[in-house]
This record gives structure tokens, sequence and C-alpha cells, in this order.
């Protein structure tokens, strides 16, 4: 005799909420100073949520003058796993008899 879920009683716990820290501007000042004096409250929750101050700007942390980006040509059907695991088979057999 088989029996459905719908049989059994479940008694689901919503989790706690997430905790929200809004520091101030001289609080996040060290923004990773910030976080390792949160950490032992966010790490009880898994995850927490920081809202910046509305004056704090993120540092841009590239070197717009020195990037170099080098665009790739990807092919449509590679894209697909069977092809990229046929390819890869392929790849090595070619290599087994270069030996």
């Amino acid at each position: 005799m088989t029996t459905s879920h719908h049989e059994y009683d479940y008694d689901f716990c919503p989790p706690p909420e997430a905790p929200v820290f809004s520091p101030k501007s001289e609080e996040f000042k060290d923004c990773l100073g910030y976080i390792e004096k949160i950490r032992k409250i966010a790490e009880n929750y898994g995850i927490c949520k920081i809202i910046p101050p509305d004056d704090w700007r993120p540092p841009f942390a590239v070197d717009i003058d020195k990037i170099k980006f080098t665009p790739r040509i990807q092919r449509l059907n590679e894209l697909e796993a069977h092809t990229r695991i046929k390819l890869n088979f392929l790849d090595q057999v070619a290599k087994f008899w270069e030996l």
C-alpha cells in the first residue's frame, strides 16, 4: 500500500527573517571593518542585508586605461552539453593517436 504525501502532517516553520543593517556614514568608512563587526550576528542567519549610506560610493577597482578585453567567438552549436562532450571526446582521441 502506497501513501501519498498528502497523508502526512507536516509542521512547516518559516525561517527567521534575515537581519538588515543600515550603517551610518562614519561606521561604513571602513566597509570591510564594518562587515567584520557584524559578522557574528550575520553568521547565525547565514545571510544578511547591508544597506549602505546614501552618500557612500564604492571605489571603481578597474583601471580603464590598462584593461584589455578580448572577445571570443563562440559557436551556438557548441553551447549544448552533448556537443561539448562529443568535441572533448574527439579531442582526446586525436591526442591519443598523436602518441
